[in-house]
């Protein structure tokens, strides 16, 4: 016999075998009484979902087409161990249609599924632990779980369905209503209807979710839906759909936003976003899988304004924010907002002036909340530890009051819980002020670290508003400002910071304005001579070296030399309670007649300064000095904020021997 006869007896005694075991299987399907197997079902359900699952009613399967039918009643299925409260999942009944054929290539196609009087129970305690999941959803570097993805569902029907939904960690507690039928009506438009009422953190919340029927559904076809979200004083509203249904994993849609902060959608979105004045946002979003672009960002936060666009990596647990945001115009009122500063603070950063006080002594006084400069807003270090980002942000223009700031740029880094600004840069028409800054939330109390440089900055810069203007200073400014500090706010980080504060003015000079400024004729009171027809006097050099330690900023070597006159300082400015407590005073290098040598004293607030005369002072008539190089040698100054500055002529010449001692300098009784 050929062996290419015997190969064809071979296949078909073989096929026929096959064709007689799947006959055999599915009549015995067809007359086997399923409810005796409900038991084996049910462990091995239980044990293959981590929970218990009961069914209560009947358990039938119609094996009559390709497309058998299978018929659940009260099916219940249980919680992990640690919520007992009540069942996850009540069905009053389930029908589920399955496609045979396609499973012979693994796909799952179900023509029709339908929910009958659904009650889901989902609950996510603070520590983490979901009762829909095994894994923990705490924020970590672990993969985190895809989103849902369903077999495709030709017609998927649900009847009365009810959904309670408690998340401790997003402070959220809701209560809604799942309704999807066969038809539209005159009464529902729309045949797919998720409604929800409760509270997100302790604020009233609603949410709707409406689409069209769930029938003859196409996975090739995406399905539309529209939803809105009323959080407090947030709204959201989105048109989009589901790419191929029912893959929960595949969506698009564009999104309007509103509120009052956006810090706030952190409840919605689960991403440290900044605090920000009122806002109003427009994006257009689409999810493949884990990742989610961010594209078309257009808003303002504010009086500023916003675009462009970010990306969320949410492979793992704690998801990762990259992207580029831009600002044709910004207030730095808007931006203070992040740190913490009130909504319509000013923006400027120069108050004006009080009031000379007394000539009994400047008093001192805690600073109300509306002078506070350092915010005193507890950062959210729950938030910074549940997220990672690379963001980049620009502002082409910047409405800073007084201050002429002209561009802005910064880098966020967030880091496994160390959010860093490296670097941040403001620049002036002439000069810059930058640096870094880096606060670990790691550990218990955060940790700030700032090293903030200022650059040839032009003081003729610093002038009003008003036309006739005229700057108070004239000349360069160069400093630099290293400090560390620990606190969960601007304010307690400064209360306790650590570090040094070194300013420089190599050359430059002061104006009659700067009387103006102050409120009294502080030039002609320290012994200045002004010179001219807009009345000046030239700088040489000037150095302002300040120790900072447990929030209390000591002047050292504060010395301003000019061609006649050499001018001191000493006390100090207390950051807690935001106190100045300075004395500055000029000693004419030659002797003068009838010259008023009388010392002034800078007081009040940081954002509410006020300058007086010392008259307690001014019948002493005595010199004040700073001996420089008592604490740290001036040409460690000059090397700390610029190598270049020791080659200058007349800052070098203040390393010459000054009159008074050490000693007279440091015990001189205020």
């Amino acid at each position: 016999m050929p062996l290419r006869f015997r190969a064809g007896r071979v296949l078909l005694w073989a096929g026929l075998g096959f064709a007689g075991i799947l006959l055999l299987l599915v009549l015995v399907l067809a007359f086997i009484d399923w409810n005796q197997l409900k038991k084996p079902i049910e462990r091995i359900a239980s044990a293959r979902f981590g929970r218990t699952v009961s069914i209560g009613g009947k358990l039938d399967v119609d094996m009559g087409s390709l497309t058998p039918r299978i018929t659940v009643e009260r099916l219940i299925v249980g919680n992990p161990p640690w919520e007992s409260t009540r069942p996850m999942i009540r069905l009053a009944r389930l029908e589920v249609q399955l496609k045979v054929l396609p499973l012979l290539k693994g796909d799952v196609i179900l023509p029709r599924v339908a929910l009958l009087a659904p009650d889901f129970y989902l609950h996510r305690d603070a520590a983490g632990r979901a009762n829909w999941t095994l894994r923990s959803t705490r924020p970590t570097n672990a993969p985190a779980e895809p989103p849902p993805r369903l077999p495709v569902v030709k017609d998927f029907l649900i009847e009365s369905g009810h959904v309670t939904l408690r998340d401790e960690m997003l402070h959220l507690d809701v209560l809604g209503t799942i309704e999807a039928r066969e038809k539209a009506s005159k009464e529902n438009p729309k045949a797919l209807r998720i409604e929800a009422k409760g509270t997100l953190n302790k604020e009233p919340f609603t949410l709707r979710i409406a689409g069209g029927p769930l029938v003859n559904l196409d996975p090739d076809r995406p399905y539309p839906f529209d939803a809105a979200i009323k959080a407090g004083d947030i709204r959201i509203d989105a048109e989009g759909s589901v790419r191929k249904p029912f893959d929960l994993g595949r969506l698009r849609f564009d999104v309007r936003a509103s509120g009052g902060d956006l810090a706030d959608l952190y409840y919605l979105t689960q991403l440290a976003l900044p605090n920000t004045p009122p806002f109003k946002l427009s994006a257009h979003v689409e999810r493949k899988v884990s990742h989610i672009s961010v594209t078309h960002i257009v808003g303002t936060f504010g009086r500023s304004d916003v675009s462009g666009e970010l990306s969320v990596d949410a492979a793992r647990k704690r998801p990762t924010v990259a992207g580029n945001l831009v600002s044709k115009k910004v207030w730095l009122s808007d931006l203070s907002t992040a740190l913490g500063g009130k909504v319509g603070a000013s923006d400027s950063l120069q108050a004006k002036p009080a009031p000379p006080p007394s000539t009994k002594g400047v008093k001192e006084s805690t600073p109300h909340g509306n002078l506070r400069l350092f915010p005193d807003a507890r950062l959210q270090v729950n938030r910074v530890r549940a997220m990672d980002a690379d963001v980049r942000y620009r502002a082409h223009a910047i409405h800073a009051g007084l201050l002429p700031f002209k561009r802005l740029a910064v880098h966020v880094k967030l880091d496994d819980g160390v959010l860093e600004a490296q670097p941040f840069e403001f620049e002036m028409p002439q000069g810059k002020l930058s640096g870094t800054a880096r606060i670990d939330v790691r550990g218990a109390v955060p940790r700030t670290v700032l090293d903030v440089r200022i650059k040839d900055l032009q003081l003729d810069q610093l002038k009003g508003k008003a036309p006739d203007a005229k700057p108070p200073l004239g000349g360069t400014l160069l400093a630099r400002a290293e400090l560390k500090g620990s606190g969960d706010s601007v304010h307690d980080v400064m209360a306790g910071v650590n570090g040094r504060v070194y300013a420089i003015v190599p050359r430059g000079e002061v104006r009659a304005a700067f009387a103006e400024l102050t409120g009294i004729n502080v030039a002609r009171g320290l012994g200045l001579l002004l010179k001219g027809d807009d009345e000046r006097a030239e700088i040489r050099c000037g150095i302002a070296q300040f120790d900072v330690e447990e929030g209390i900023m000591r002047a050292e070597n504060v010395v301003f030399d000019t061609e006649d006159v050499r001018i001191t300082g000493r006390g100090e400015v207390r950051l807690g309670p935001e106190e100045l407590d300075l004395t500055i005073k000029g000693e004419p290098k030659k002797v003068r007649v009838a010259r008023l040598r009388t010392p002034v004293k800078v007081g009040g607030h940081l954002r509410k300064p006020s300058v007086g005369i010392d008259a307690a002072k001014a019948a002493q008539q005595g010199a004040i000095a700073v001996a420089l190089g008592a604490v740290t040698p001036l040409a460690a100054v000059l090397a700390f904020i610029d190598p270049g500055l020791a080659k200058d002529e007349n800052c070098a010449a203040l390393l010459a021997p000054v009159r008074a001692t050490p000693a007279q300098t440091l015990t001189e009784k205020r």
